[in-house]
């Protein structure tokens, strides 16, 4: 009754359903070749079962796309929550205004943060500067 058939295979007209692409094509009236190569498997359709199957494969991708995406973000809240529940973000979750989700600052050591004597000494080169370019705008006018 099911009449199986390869890619590039001369059929007659009908409708055909490619088991490796899960899809129908319809082979017009005259006939003519499956698309695909030899390992791509056909199968001849009757029309009933093509209009039952169609709506009923287009309605379980209809439903199952949008399962999918809760399927993914699912574990991905999982392992941010459990990233939350971690004993050092306990103990910062007390604290108001700290967010644990995101990444810690780096540390700050002494080879980032300027001293108090150069952060002085880069105020004067700025002071003296500013300065300077009142200087010249007052000669240029």
């Amino acid at each position: 009754m099911v009449t199986k058939l390869k890619g590039g295979e001369v059929v007659k007209g009908g409708v055909y359903w490619s088991m490796t692409e899960g899809e129908f094509i319809s082979v017009p009236g005259v006939g003519g070749t499956l698309a695909g190569s030899s390992r791509d498997n056909y199968i001849k359709a009757p029309l009933p079962l093509v209009l039952v199957l169609g709506p009923v494969m287009g309605l379980a991708f209809a439903i199952f796309l949008p399962l999918s995406g809760l399927l993914v973000l699912i574990p991905f809240l999982a392992a941010k929550m459990r990233g939350a529940a971690a004993p050092s973000a306990a103990r910062m979750a007390m604290q108001p205004g700290v967010s644990y989700l995101e990444p810690a600052a780096p540390a700050k050591n002494e080879a980032t943060c300027p001293t108090p004597t150069a952060e002085r000494a880069d105020e004067g080169k700025l002071v003296d500067l500013a300065e300077e370019i009142a200087e010249r705008r007052w000669k240029d006018k």
